[in-house]
């Protein structure tokens, strides 16, 4: 039977339209990433990701990215130049996530593509670029600089004060270039969560605070003193305006901080959207309301507030502390801050390297200001200089002042001072707050009945001495 020409063509057609409905597709969130910026040789970038996703796909999809950059399903480990992903057995692919860092490896600027390859010959790619820089500290910065505790810090005080002061109302437009993400958009600290799509994105300019809103999460963003002004006195210059210590952020957020010191809380009373926490602090040493950031961000403020001790030490003994800000510092040049917060500081600092964000930080404020935080450059002096307190406090004064009879105690002991004592404080081997007297006297004496047996520390503090103790209760 010979067929007629029409109904052949029909035939056709739908062999064809059959076909083309069974056609493999796969789709990327993006067509490129924006660009990684300076990455020190040696390390990685920040991370950026994207999606991917795919209907009737036959086999595998494999993705490989041409190095420098490498891919991985975990944003913070297996980064590779290869991975595969598999659909399900109706041929659809859900909607996965790709980390991508850049690892420089060399100097030099680089422009790459993550191939996705599938049914067959059929791909799509993904445009990404970025840059390897061997480093942005100037060569000759640190010349001179070595030593250990109060005298390396006080070097790096020498080297790092007098820059340049800013006024209030630049920070806005300083911002756009200290802080600003890849895409350009406003790095909110109190809001961003690197390894997921955040709750809200600010817009430079847009959406700063004009001085309305900010009732809600997600309205406006406005200038956050990490270490709050009411601890230093005020809208006091430079302080006020360093911007190594003042960050755009939510402004609901920067209001439920407030003036509250920074610490480790167990059970919060107030959760921000990214997982900042407002409650009782838990570290030692201050047991009233403090917040704790999110994990990511710890140790870029460990660092500031690191910064912050070493580049004011000359003028933080005329700092009028508000109650939160006594709550942490320890009205000293050296350490500066009270064993537990310089414990849970350091804890911070170890537990979240430096990052790229922070090193393109520190380098934008540097053309800014002039001045450099030295704990971004070289994270290795934290430990020098506060890797032992105990020891630093007593080096600062060789000559004792005060004497501490008998030791070992079984119950009561007694403190003999040159000059009035203004303060002492008894903390556990692990830096918590155990015991805090205000004598107002040369003698006083302490009672250790209530506490079990083991070693203490002991801190005293006059008008301009201060000196801690070891203290063993038999």
């Amino acid at each position: 039977m010979i067929l007629p020409k029409a109904f052949i063509l029909c035939l056709l057609f739908l062999s064809w339209s059959l076909n083309l409905l069974s056609q493999a597709t796969l789709s990327l969130s993006d067509s490129s990433l924006p660009h990684f910026r300076e990455v020190w040789t040696g390390d990685h970038s920040d991370v950026q990701f994207y999606y991917v996703e795919g209907e009737q796909l036959e086999g595998e999809v494999v993705i490989t990215a041409d190095a420098p950059f490498r891919i991985s399903l975990d944003c913070h480990t297996g980064f590779s130049g290869v991975l595969s992903l598999e659909p399900g057995e109706d041929g659809v692919l859900e909607s996965s996530r790709i980390f991508v860092r850049l690892f420089a490896e060399e100097v030099g600027e680089f422009e790459r593509l993550i191939t996705h390859q599938y049914g067959g010959d059929e791909s799509a790619v993904l445009e990404v670029s970025g840059s390897g820089i061997l480093t942005s500290v100037p060569d000759t910065y640190y010349d001179g600089i070595s030593g250990s505790g109060s005298e390396l810090k006080s070097q790096l005080h020498h080297l790092i004060k007098n820059h340049q002061v800013q006024t209030y109302a630049s920070l806005w437009q300083h911002f756009t270039v200290t802080d600003a993400t890849f895409d350009g958009h406003v790095w909110d600290i109190y809001s961003d969560t690197p390894c997921e799509e955040p709750p809200y994105i600010y817009v430079f300019g847009d959406d700063q605070d004009t001085g309305t809103g900010g009732t809600e999460e997600g309205d406006v963003y406005n200038r956050e003193h990490s270490m709050p002004r009411s601890w230093f006195g005020g809208a006091v210059n430079p302080m006020n305006t360093d911007l190594y210590h003042i960050y755009p952020v939510d402004k609901f957020v920067n209001a439920q901080r407030a003036n509250f010191p920074f610490g480790m809380v167990d059970n919060p009373f107030w959760t921000s959207l990214n997982g900042g926490k407002l409650g009782a602090n838990v570290a030692g040493g201050y047991t009233g309301t403090a917040f704790e950031p999110i994990d990511e961000y710890k140790g870029d403020l460990a660092r500031t507030f690191f910064y912050m001790i070493t580049r004011y030490e000359d003028q933080i003994s005329s700092w009028t502390y508000s109650e939160y800000g006594n709550a942490m510092f320890d009205h000293n040049s050296h350490p500066g801050y009270e064993p537990w917060v310089i414990q849970m500081l350091m804890e911070w600092h170890a537990s979240d390297p430096v990052s790229q964000k922070e090193r393109v930080r520190n380098q934008r404020v540097y053309e800014i200001q002039g001045n450099r935080n030295p704990f971004v450059d070289h994270p290795e002096w934290v430990e020098k200089i506060w890797g032992d307190t105990t020891v630093h406090l007593t080096e600062r004064y060789p000559e004792p002042f005060l004497e501490v009879f008998p030791n070992p105690v079984r119950d009561l002991f007694s403190i003999e001072s040159q000059t009035t004592i203004r303060i002492v404080h008894l903390y556990s081997a692990r830096g918590n707050l155990l015991l805090r007297r205000e004598p107002g006297t040369r003698h006083t004496q302490i009672c250790l009945s209530d506490f079990p047996p083991g070693l203490y520390l002991l801190h005293v503090e006059s008008k301009d001495r201060a000196q801690t103790k070891k203290l063993i209760r038999q």
